[in-house]
């Protein structure tokens, strides 16, 4: 996306957006765990779903597909019932602190997969990210 064509704000954009995921995954977590206690993993993971269908089914008819996206939607089901498991099992807090682990996975998986370069401050943040987790998992 970077280039001579793209305007100076994206970056920007692309920051703000980072955040309102971030944010957005925060309430999503604490509300399943509240949604958890009267429905089970498997009827919140289909709700999830059907609003992912829906905007999923829009986005590929406009795109098309190859098999990356069908290999993305499922390792994004496997993920989404892995997480709703733990929230089920450990509180949306505990869920969280330790999911927050995965950009270490998205450096490794970049440098297996496709040949993406491991920084320095990728791997201390990284490290630092599982210290912190294990100390917040540890304290409660």
């Amino acid at each position: 996306m970077n280039g001579p064509l793209s305007p100076s704000w994206m970056p920007n954009l692309g920051f703000a957006l980072a955040i309102a995921a971030s944010v957005l995954w925060g309430l999503t977590y604490c509300l399943d765990e509240r949604v958890l206690s009267s429905l089970s993993v498997f009827k919140l993971y289909f709700l999830h779903c059907l609003c992912g269908a829906l905007v999923a089914g829009v986005i590929l008819l406009v795109q098309g597909d190859s098999p990356a996206t069908l290999v993305s939607f499922d390792t994004a089901k496997a993920a989404a019932l892995s997480i709703l498991g733990s929230i089920r099992l450990l509180g949306a807090d505990k869920s969280a602190v330790l999911e927050i682990s995965y950009p270490l996975f998205v450096a490794l998986f970049s440098v297996l997969f496709f040949k993406g370069q491991l920084q320095l401050p990728v791997v201390l943040g990284g490290i630092f990210i599982f210290i912190g987790s294990a100390i917040i998992v540890l304290a409660k």
